[in-house]
């Protein structure tokens, strides 16, 4: 089944028709998109390695430091001749040893072919998120990021996340009240 936004939106407003609160929300916000990403599968996974843990600020800020470094506007894995020149330009950059090894190995299975764009884009998200999973520095939050912000699959629930979370706790909350 293929939902558009719009689609998701409405039905999102009428299932909150008992949580005002939620529903006030939503229709505040509006019909939001998802902008089509400008990176290749190695970028995306590499800049949502880097933003695990720390700030979307700092993210940004280390990011956008890389792309400088290497001169570009909008990395991908072309960008990086080996595997040496990718850990120097990492570590020049402070990203911790253990990013780095995750971002190392991604780069040698997108490399080898072993993970490629066109055959993840076929999988359920059951077989995408156990394959990935196979990844060191890839979780299931990492996943489900990457379905839905580069495959823009739109069906995509992330439950663990902290948002979320804190957001289902408001509810929980506000319903109990």
């Amino acid at each position: 089944m293929t939902f558009k936004y719009k689609d998701i939106h409405y039905l999102i407003i009428e299932k909150s028709t008992g949580l005002p609160f939620l529903k006030k929300e939503i229709e505040r916000n509006g019909v939001i998109k998802i902008k089509n990403s400008n990176l290749d599968l190695f970028s995306f996974l590499t800049k949502t390695i880097i933003s695990q843990q720390i700030s979307n600020n700092v993210a940004n800020l280390i990011w956008n430091r890389l792309c400088s470094q290497l001169n570009s506007k909008t990395l991908s894995i072309n960008n990086f001749k080996n595997l040496n020149f990718l850990n120097a330009v990492l570590k020049n950059l402070n990203i911790s040893r253990q990013k780095r090894n995750y971002i190392s190995n991604l780069f040698l299975a997108i490399s080898k072919k072993e993970l490629h764009k066109n055959k993840l884009i076929k999988m359920s998200e059951d077989k995408f998120i156990t394959e990935m999973l196979k990844y060191n520095g890839v979780g299931v939050w990492t996943c489900n990021m990457t379905l839905i912000f580069y495959f823009k699959r739109l069906n995509i629930f992330p439950e663990q996340d902290l948002i979320i979370k804190k957001m289902i706790k408001k509810l929980n909350d506000i319903e109990n009240k």
